[in-house]
C-alpha cells in the first residue's frame, strides 16, 4: 500500500489453466461457490503480519475490527465489533464499546481482552503493518470497553482501526498455539504457522485452507453474529494471471476478475457486469537519496540528478498506456483523498529543462539500474515491466545509462524494502483511508522515505507539514496542508508520481455487492 505491496507470489500460467474450470457452479448447486481471481499480492493471513491488498481482501472476511466501512466508502465508519464510540475534544481519546453480541467462529463472546491483545501483538511483533499502532496506546477498562490514547491528535484513528491489520483474534486460542502480545513478540509469538491453518476470527467466513502461490479457500461461518451473514458457502480466491482472468471470467469459469486494464474489460460481452471507478493506487518512480551508497546513488542522491528525471518523463505517454479512466498522478495522494491535487498542479515534461539539470549532476558516464516487480507482476491492469520500460527510454533520451532490473516479488520488494534500489518503481495504496497515511509515510525518515535512502532531517519545511496535518482537527486546514506537503513534494522530494490508474472489477452478473474499496479491494463479506 496501503506498496499499499503490502509479497507477491507467481504462478504458473499451466496451473491456472488447469484450475481455472474447477470451481464455478452453477447458481441451483447444492453449494453456492464464488471464484474470484487476482495476482496475489499475499504474505500470510495472520493480520500482525499481512500487509497488502490480497491480504486485506482475505483478512477483512475473516477478521473484524473496531469500526469498518460499508461498500465502496472509505470515508463514514461504521460499526465493527465495536458497536458505539467516542472521540474526545482533543482527538487524542478513542473509547470504543463492544458489540455485547459479537462473538468468535468458535462460538466464545468477543472482549475487550481479545481487543487488547490483538492491537498490542501486532505493535510488538514490528512486521511491516505495526507501524499503524505507532504512537497509540490500548487499555481495557473493562469487559466491554477499549479506550485507545495518543499523546498528541490523531484524529485519522477512526480510519486507522478499520484496517484489517487490526482485525481483531482470539485471543485464548492465539496464545494456546504460540501468540504473545509481549513487549518481545517480535521474538516470541510463534502463531504465523498455526494462522495459515487456521483463522480464530469473528467474521463472516473462517479460512478453510491457505497456499501462498496458488489459492486461499474461505468457508462459511455458521455462527456469524453479526447482521450480514455470509452470502456464499465457499469462496476461492485463485492467484490467476491476467490474461487468464479475462478468458475464465468470459467463460464463466470464474466470479470476479480484480486485475483487468481498461483494453481487457472491454468487449467481455453481455454476461458479465463492469465496475469503473479510480484506482486508490499511485505508480511511481523514485531516485535513491542515499548517497552514502557506492556507485550511482551518489548521483541519484543529487536534487539536479532528481530535477532531470522529473522533467525528463513523458507523463502524457504512460496516462495512455494506463488507458480509458487513467489520470496522471499530480502528487502522491490519490484523487478523491483530502488535499489531493488537481491536474493542473501536475509536473509537466520539460525535456530541455530536463537536459539541463542532467549534465548539472555528473551522473553522464556512471550506470544506474531501475528496480521493479520483474515476472509478469501488474495491478489494476498495468504491468510494472512495461511502465519501466517507459519511463527507462525517456530518461535515456536525456543522457542517463539505465538498466533495467526486474525480478520476481519475492526479490524486488526486499531490495525497495530495504534501500538496495538505485532507482525503482513501485506503487502505494492506502494503508489506512486518509491523506495522513501519505504524508507519514513518504516524508523524510518515514516509511517509505527511508526505503528512497531519505533521511529525517534532509527537508524541515516538508516535516514540519507533515507534523502539522497530522494533529490538525479542522477539515479545511487539514485539506490545505495536504496540498501544501504535495506541492513540496513535487518540488524537492526523491518521489515522482506517475499515474493513478482506473479501478476496474469485471464479475458475473449473478454476483452482487461488486464495489471496489481503496483499502480492500474488493468487499468480499457483502457479496450476495
Amino acid at each position: 500500500m496501503k506498496l499499499n505491496f503490502k509479497s507477491i507470489a507467481s504462478i504458473a500460467l499451466s496451473s491456472a489453466v488447469v484450475t481455472a474450470g474447477l470451481v464455478a457452479l452453477p447458481a441451483n448447486a447444492a453449494t453456492k461457490n464464488l471464484t474470484v481471481e487476482t495476482v496475489f499480492q499475499l504474505t500470510s493471513t495472520d493480520p500482525a503480519r499481512s500487509f497488502e491488498q490480497t491480504g486485506n481482501m482475505i483478512n477483512r472476511t475473516l477478521y473484524e475490527t473496531l469500526l469498518t466501512y460499508k461498500g465502496g466508502d472509505a470515508s463514514t465508519p461504521v460499526p465493527g465489533i465495536a458497536s458505539k464510540w467516542k472521540v474526545n475534544d482533543g482527538a487524542t481519546e478513542f473509547t470504543f464499546t463492544i458489540d455485547p453480541k459479537a462473538k468468535f467462529a468458535d462460538g466464545t463472546k468477543v472482549t475487550s481482552a481479545d481487543v487488547v491483545f490483538s492491537l498490542n501483538r501486532l505493535k510488538n511483533i514490528k512486521g511491516n503493518p505495526s507501524s499503524l499502532m505507532n504512537g497509540i496506546t490500548v487499555a481495557a477498562p473493562n469487559a466491554s470497553t477499549v479506550v485507545l490514547t495518543t499523546e498528541k491528535a490523531t484524529p485519522q484513528v477512526l480510519a486507522i482501526v478499520t484496517s484489517p491489520a487490526l482485525g481483531i483474534l482470539n485471543s485464548k486460542v492465539a496464545k494456546a498455539n504460540g501468540g504473545s502480545d509481549a513487549a518481545d513478540a517480535k521474538d516470541t509469538d510463534k502463531a504465523l504457522e498455526f494462522l495459515k491453518t487456521k483463522s480464530i476470527g469473528s467474521g463472516p467466513y473462517v479460512l478453510k485452507s491457505f497456499n501462498l502461490t496458488t489459492e486461499v479457500v474461505l468457508e462459511k461461518n455458521a455462527k456469524y453474529w453479526g447482521a450480514n451473514p455470509a452470502g456464499y458457502d465457499k469462496i476461492i480466491v485463485r492467484n490467476v494471471p491476467v490474461n487468464v482472468q479475462r478468458l475464465n471470467v468470459i467463460k464463466g469459469t470464474s466470479s470476479i476478475a480484480v486485475d483487468l486494464s481498461p483494453d481487457q474489460a472491454s468487449g467481455v460481452g453481455s454476461k458479465v457486469n463492469v465496475v469503473t471507478g479510480k484506482a486508490s493506487n499511485v505508480f511511481f518512480f523514485y531516485l535513491s537519496a542515499n548517497s552514502a551508497f557506492s556507485g550511482a546513488t551518489k548521483f541519484t542522491a543529487d536534487p539536479k540528478c532528481v530535477e532531470a528525471a522529473r522533467y525528463g518523463i513523458n507523463y502524457n505517454k504512460i496516462v495512455r498506456y494506463a488507458g480509458l479512466g487513467a489520470i496522471q498522478a499530480p502528487g502522491i495522494i490519490p484523487s478523491f483523498f483530502s488535499g489531493a491535487l488537481t491536474q493542473k498542479d501536475a509536473i509537466k515534461q520539460d525535456t530541455a529543462r530536463a537536459k539541463t539539470a542532467f549534465d548539472a549532476c555528473g551522473i553522464k558516464d556512471t550506470p544506474v539500474s531501475i528496480g521493479y516487480w520483474g515476472d509478469g507482476g501488474a495491478v489494476n491492469g498495468l504491468n510494472f515491466g512495461s511502465l519501466a520500460a517507459l519511463v527507462d527510454e525517456d530518461l535515456r533520451a536525456i543522457g542517463f545509462k539505465t538498466k533495467l532490473v526486474g525480478a520476481p516479488i519475492a526479490v524486488s520488494l526486499p531490495l525497495y524494502r530495504d534501500n538496495k534500489e538505485e532507482m525503482g518503481l513501485w506503487l502505494w495504496g492506502p494503508d489506512w483511508p486518509d491523506s495522513t497515511n501519505y504524508t507519514e509515510s513518504f516524508s523524510p525518515g518515514t516509511k517509505v522515505g527511508l526505503r528512497m535512502g531519505w533521511l529525517a532531517g534532509k527537508d524541515p519545511v516538508i516535516t514540519d507539514l507533515q507534523t502539522k496535518a497530522a494533529t490538525e482537527t479542522d477539515a479545511k486546514k487539514r485539506a490545505a496542508l495536504f496540498t501544501s506537503w504535495q506541492k513540496e513534494m513535487n518540488k524537492r522530494s526523491p518521489l515522482i508520481p506517475l499515474v493513478q490508474p482506473a479501478a476496474i472489477l469485471v464479475a458475473n452478473k449473478s454476483v452482487k455487492g461488486v464495489q471496489d474499496h481503496p483499502i480492500w479491494k474488493v468487499n468480499l463479506s457483502e457479496l450476495k
